[in-house]
């Protein structure tokens, strides 16, 4: 009897809330900057073909961090041959190699100056991949994690940035009291 590469223990429940819990703090921190990005966006109106109002920033905003989330969610399931593609025969050549290093080390310097929404955007794919191999593991195929991992993804982005816009006020009015006490 040979031993299955991918065993059926049902639903992984404890990875997937982890993502859930990550996205929906993603779209948490979204909401929290949709401000800034309404005023960047109604700041840059030339930029565009078409006249920006308030809701259409709004919008554009929000439409933003989802297409974040299915841009993750395409890079967590791409799958390793076209990675190898990409990079594989990038490195054959020395001039190739030499310019491959300074991409990262010009990588790696923004990484550093930008190490706040870099760990967030770490996070988002540690979570990510987590529920990717557990849920191949599982014996789900490409496809449905893709499906499953963006439906839940977009879900919990969705849900925090909505309960956010709920309890805003509440939050800043006990944080207040917190800060008076």
């Amino acid at each position: 009897m040979t031993a299955s590469r991918t065993q059926d223990y049902g639903f992984p429940w404890i990875s997937l809330g982890l993502f859930c819990l990550a996205y929906g703090v993603f779209g948490w921190l979204v909401g929290e900057m949709i401000p800034a990005w309404q005023a960047w966006l109604l700041g840059h109106q030339t930029w565009f073909f078409w006249p920006i109002d308030q809701a259409i920033a709004f919008k554009m905003a929000w439409g933003f961090g989802g297409g974040l989330v299915l841009l993750l969610m395409v890079v967590l399931v791409a799958p390793l041959r076209i990675m190898q593609l990409l990079f594989g025969t990038w490195l054959r050549s020395d001039a190739k190699a030499f310019t491959s290093v300074l991409a990262w080390a010009f990588a790696a310097v923004l990484i550093i100056c930008w190490l706040e929404q870099f760990v967030r955007f770490f996070v988002l794919l540690s979570a990510g991949i987590l529920c990717h191999l557990d849920l191949q593991i599982r014996g789900y195929r490409v496809w449905q994690v893709f499906l499953i991992l963006s439906g839940m993804g977009l879900g919990s982005f969705a849900l925090g940035g909505y309960l956010f816009s709920q309890f805003q006020i509440e939050i800043a009015q006990f944080w207040s009291i917190f800060q008076a006490a």
